[in-house]
Formats: structure tokens, C-alpha cells, sequence
């Protein structure tokens, strides 16, 4: 991939540096491929999203929007519509090893833009000149979004769950949480959900402190976002996150995890930054967080 602009760099990509998620809209209409590797000590990501274009269909002079996500300069780049990229051909081939978890897909694609993606929160551009990719993209057992998101426990049964228990000046409050420690997770958040209950939400858990920047693109609930610092407090609250929009929602210093609830929920326990979450155990990915004995008396800070 060649790109210019704010960002200049020749991207050559291959296994084992480089991630490739992918997953088909609800309505099957529409195909999202994300590619991502380290570049200058950040990760650079790139979502290709294909309204017209379907699991298992090959096809050529497919409109497609391209989002950027680059973590070296926490910016995030976007085409804002599908009339400005195009994949020149796509091919698609079932994959029969039955290694390969639920329908697999080899798909590889050629294309370019006519137009920059434009940075969502400040000035400048990125323009891809031209790309090419191959990876494998796979549909069903929870990789797919679901068609009719119910909110039950049972909407991501292939993560893990917990407890995460927020103490604030109203007293302790629980909620039950999916856990999303992976790319493949934190990339889907709660994309495509449209009922929560008051007392669930999503946790997610980094590797590592960093700054962190989300958006609700695809995302019909408008949440609360709480951003988690590394010794379990909050570090800030973004309240009443609009849905659908491409935003950047960012933390305010490095940040270990974050939790998503439905909104209002951090105004009716009266969370504020510096207050303590006791986070749960990971048991599938070795993460370091434990569970307290007693959670300690926030300190009342505010920014």
C-alpha cells in the first residue's frame, strides 16, 4: 500500500507482523476487512468497508470506504463514503481445509482512491494511491454481527464474562461485563447492538498503557465511555457518546482498559475521574489484572 500526505510510507505487510480481521454486516450487504501492523512504534490500521459486496462474492469495481487508523500520531483518517475508493477486483474462495472456523474465505483485492481520507478531528490527509491485500476472512461462530442483537448475556458467546465493580460517592455498584481482550473484540465493541441492559456493558483490556482513541461508527446505542487508567481508576468519562459518529473519543493520558455502558449510567452513580474500579481476573489471556480484597475509598478528584 502506498500512502501520502500526513502520512508517507511504503506499507508491505506480511504474517506473522500483520493482523487480518474480518466480518459481513448484519444484513449481509456489506463486507469489512481490517489490516493492522506496527509502523514508528505505533500500530497503523486500515478498515476497507464494502457496502456492495458480500461474503463469498467476487466482483470488480466495487465502491469502498477507507478509514485509517493511525496510533503512531493518534489520528484517525476517513473517505466518509464510498464514492471516493474503489477495489478494482475482488476474488473470494471458499476455504475446505476444516481447520478454518466457521465459513472461511480467502479474499484478495487490488484498488485505489481518487480522493484523501481527511483526519476526523483536526486537519490533514491521507490519499492511498494504490492497494493490494490477501488474508482470510471469516464468517459465523461470533464473527459475524448478529442479526437481531437481544442484549442478553448470550449476544457474545464467545467471550469471556465478569464483574466489574465501580465505587463512587453513591456507594458500590456492579455490572456484569463481556470482556473484549483481542483485536478481532475491540474492534466489534458493541457495534450493531441495539438493546443493553442497565447493569451489562463491555470491558475492554489493552496490553498496555496507552493513549486510546474509540468511535461509535456502526454503533446504534449512545454509551457511556469510561476510560481506565493503571491503577484501576477512572481517568476520564466521555458521557452520552452520539451514535454512529466518527468522532474521536479519546482518553486523557494513558489508559489500560475501558468500560462501555448505556448512557446516563455514569451520571445516575455520580462517577468521576479518580474513582476506583475493581476489575476481573483474565483467565483466557494471561492479562495482569486482579482482584483487589477491598476496594479503597475514592479520593473525589475532578478534572
Amino acid at each position: 500500500m502506498r500512502l501520502r500526505g500526513s502520512i508517507e510510507r511504503e506499507v508491505r505487510w506480511t504474517e506473522p507482523a500483520l493482523e487480518c480481521t474480518g466480518m459481513s454486516r448484519p444484513d449481509g450487504k456489506g463486507l469489512r476487512v481490517r489490516f493492522a501492523g506496527k509502523v514508528d512504534g505505533g500500530e497503523l490500521a486500515i478498515v476497507f468497508a464494502a457496502p456492495e459486496l458480500g461474503i463469498g462474492r467476487s466482483s470488480r469495481s466495487v465502491p469502498v470506504n477507507v478509514t485509517i487508523l493511525d496510533g503512531a500520531g493518534e489520528r484517525i483518517y476517513g473517505t466518509q463514503g464510498d464514492s471516493r475508493c474503489e477495489f478494482d477486483a475482488v476474488e473470494q474462495r471458499l476455504i475446505e481445509d476444516g481447520a478454518a472456523p466457521g465459513s472461511s474465505y480467502r479474499i484478495s483485492a487490488r484498488g485505489f482512491c481518487v480522493a484523501p481520507a481527511r483526519a476526523l478531528d483536526g486537519e490533514g490527509s491521507v490519499l492511498l494511491t494504490r492497494f493490494d491485500f490477501a488474508g482470510r476472512v471469516t464468517a459465523g461462530d461470533g464473527a459475524a454481527a448478529p442479526a437481531a442483537a437481544t442484549g442478553t448475556p448470550a449476544l457474545f458467546p464467545a467471550l469471556e464474562q465478569g464483574q466489574v465493580q465501580v465505587t463512587t460517592s453513591t456507594g458500590v455498584h456492579d455490572f456484569g461485563v463481556w470482556i473484549a481482550a483481542d483485536d478481532r473484540s475491540r474492534w466489534r465493541g458493541l457495534m450493531y447492538v441495539r438493546e443493553l441492559p442497565p447493569d451489562r456493558g463491555m470491558l475492554f483490556i489493552f496490553e498496555r498503557p496507552q493513549p486510546l482513541a474509540f468511535w461509535m461508527k456502526d454503533t446504534y446505542l449512545s454509551l457511556d465511555i469510561i476510560f481506565i487508567d493503571p491503577a484501576g481508576r477512572v481517568l476520564n468519562v466521555v458521557a452520552d457518546a452520539r451514535p454512529q459518529s466518527l468522532g474521536a473519543i479519546r482518553s486523557e493520558g494513558e489508559a489500560i482498559a475501558v468500560l462501555e455502558v448505556l448512557a446516563g449510567t455514569a451520571r445516575k452513580i455520580g462517577l468521576k475521574p479518580g474513582d476506583r474500579l475493581t476489575l476481573p481476573t483474565l483467565r483466557t489471556t494471561g492479562a495482569a489484572f486482579t482482584r483487589p480484597t477491598k476496594p479503597k475509598s475514592s479520593p473525589g478528584t475532578t478534572n
